[in-house]
């Protein structure tokens, strides 16, 4: 039985007056459209998360808020995971080093 999803597809264009509707300040309507189209609007939300007033269910947007705002943290939650999947895959390298090492000793 095939699933039935009630939420339709909202293309980047159509979202903007939506979200400016909810008080987010966006200065550059087709740098927005650009960023949604390539990040995808729903990996995207969660750095719109923080931006909302309390209830967030309500999807009002604090004074101020910003889309640039938004992006600022995706920016940055970037060059953070692109440090860590560095760091990691060190780890990752020194650890199948010492497994072969050790299986084929014995």
């Amino acid at each position: 039985m095939k699933p039935n999803y009630t939420k339709t597809c909202t293309l980047p264009q159509n979202l903007i007056p939506l979200i400016r509707n909810r008080g987010l300040h966006i200065a550059d309507e087709q740098k927005a459209i650009d960023y949604l189209t390539h990040i995808g609007y729903f990996r995207f939300s969660a750095y719109l998360y923080p931006l909302l007033k309390t209830p967030p269910r309500e999807h009002c947007y604090k004074k101020g808020a910003t889309f640039e705002m938004a992006l600022n943290m995706y920016r940055f939650d970037r060059k953070l995971r692109i440090l860590l999947f560095n760091e990691i895959e060190k780890i990752e390298v020194a650890i199948r080093s010492a497994m072969s090492k050790e299986l084929s000793v014995n």
